[in-house]
């Protein structure tokens, strides 16, 4: 076989190649391999003769265009073509949580409430008979503990504990041993 008919053949191939391509996709390994065909074919047709090569030069740099045409015309006419460049369904309302449900989320700030579960530092909060996601502002919260929504972040309900306390003005420590005087700690015995 002479190297002018190798050289038409690997020009061939390398069209045929890029048809593939069209139809498969190979994240762009089939077009390397295209171009490494067309290259290929430029130098054999060299081999044969430098006319010969400088015409398949020629027609490989024509046909770059006509292959870049048939990507961007053909290809999204085909079946995988229309599949990966057909517009997204539109979607629905845009929500950014379940904080949503509520007509107005706003409302829900200062509203009480208790956590369903752990909340590490998320979890669900029960407001009224409602179930909502929502994120501790102060460290993990156990389970069953009154809540109260401090505000909204990213659409998010954010939440810290309701303290115990009836009176306005106690210590957060009332209740937890640290309220007690520093005579009941016995702390005289430390020192001996």
């Amino acid at each position: 076989m002479s190297y002018l008919a190798i050289a038409i053949l690997l020009f061939i191939a390398a069209i045929v190649i890029f048809a593939i391509d069209l139809m498969i996709p190979s994240g762009g390994v089939l077009v390397g391999v295209t171009a490494c065909f067309a290259f290929a074919a430029i130098l054999v047709a060299f081999r044969h003769s430098t006319i010969t090569g400088v015409w398949m030069l020629i027609a490989t740099l024509g046909a770059a265009p006509l292959m870049m045409w048939g990507f961007l015309e053909i290809w999204p006419r085909t079946p995988l073509g229309r599949r990966m460049t057909s517009p997204p369904a539109p979607a629905g309302e845009f929500v950014w949580s379940d904080a949503a449900k509520s007509k107005d989320a706003n409302s829900l700030i200062g509203a009480e409430g208790m956590a369903m579960g752990e909340m590490i530092p998320s979890g669900l909060v029960q407001i009224g008979n409602q179930t909502y996601e929502a994120f501790s502002e102060s460290g993990p919260i156990d389970a069953g503990t009154p809540v109260r929504v401090t505000r909204l972040d990213v659409g998010r309900l954010v939440v810290a504990t309701i303290r115990a306390s009836k009176q306005p003005n106690s210590p957060m420590s009332q209740g937890t041993g640290l309220d007690r005087p520093i005579s009941e700690f016995d702390l005289d015995s430390i020192d001996s």
